[in-house]
């Protein structure tokens, strides 16, 4: 027999339960092993997920919001208060940050690695920068310092082509410039972690827009980084 799955709702919206209904011999669905109580009703949605710990994702008491079609928390602040002191966290704010410090570390490597784009005589192309790369063009770039007037290297997935020596030098700025950015806003980002709680260090990603202050300082730091990028790349 065919079994269909329910959200129990009261009459407020909060969740009761989750149960399934299998048809009778007159085709009539009926509710197995839950006897439904006045004012409740099935709804044809989800479950909600339920917190497990303060902190944790999910809702202590979930409840149905019809204008929003979406499961909402319906406990009160005093309420969740109560529930996360009964609830801790198994997991230390210490070791949160930690894990989140080596996740954002890793996706700054990788962001780094990734490289960026350089206008070239071929058109805009595109220039990975892992260590083996970044070696490759300090050597490159070693070169055309010394005086020679062009240099082989490659984009990225290409065979080797004649770079001319301004070629080089916009590269090189280019790779600085790349990793003046992504290791300063990594660095910013260590800061908000430093700084943040548990429910705040949560929604610090690679990527995320940082608070006010840390943004100012960081804009004010490229600032004075790009005279210092453009100083190296071509001297």
């Amino acid at each position: 027999m065919s079994e269909k799955f329910y959200c129990v709702v009261d009459a407020r919206g909060y969740s009761k339960n989750y149960v399934y209904t299998r048809a009778d011999e007159s085709g009539q669905e009926v509710v197995q092993h839950y006897q439904l109580l006045e004012g409740e009703r099935l709804l044809d949605i989800a479950p909600p997920t339920k917190r497990q710990h303060a902190g944790g994702a999910g809702f202590v008491k979930p409840r149905w919001d019809e204008d929003a079609a979406a499961w909402v928390e319906g406990a009160t602040a005093e309420e969740l208060a109560v529930w996360e002191a009964e609830h801790p966290d198994p997991v230390s704010l210490e070791d949160k940050r930690a894990a989140k410090h080596a996740e954002i570390s890793a996706a700054s490597e990788a962001a780094i690695y990734a490289g960026m784009d350089v206008e070239t005589t071929q058109g805009t192309e595109h220039f990975s920068l892992t260590e083996k790369d970044q070696i490759n063009l300090t050597t490159a770039k070693n070169e055309i310092d010394k005086g020679a007037a062009f240099y082989p290297y490659h984009t990225d997935d290409t065979l080797c082509r004649i770079f001319t020596e301004e070629e080089i030098n916009a590269i090189a700025q280019a790779s600085i410039a790349h990793k003046i950015y992504h290791t300063t806003y990594c660095n910013h980002l260590f800061e908000w972690i430093r700084r943040a709680d548990a429910a705040e260090l949560a929604g610090i990603t690679y990527g995320a827009e940082l608070p006010d202050d840390l943004a100012a300082h960081m804009q004010e730091i490229l600032m004075q980084a790009g005279a210092v990028a453009e100083t190296e790349a071509v001297t």
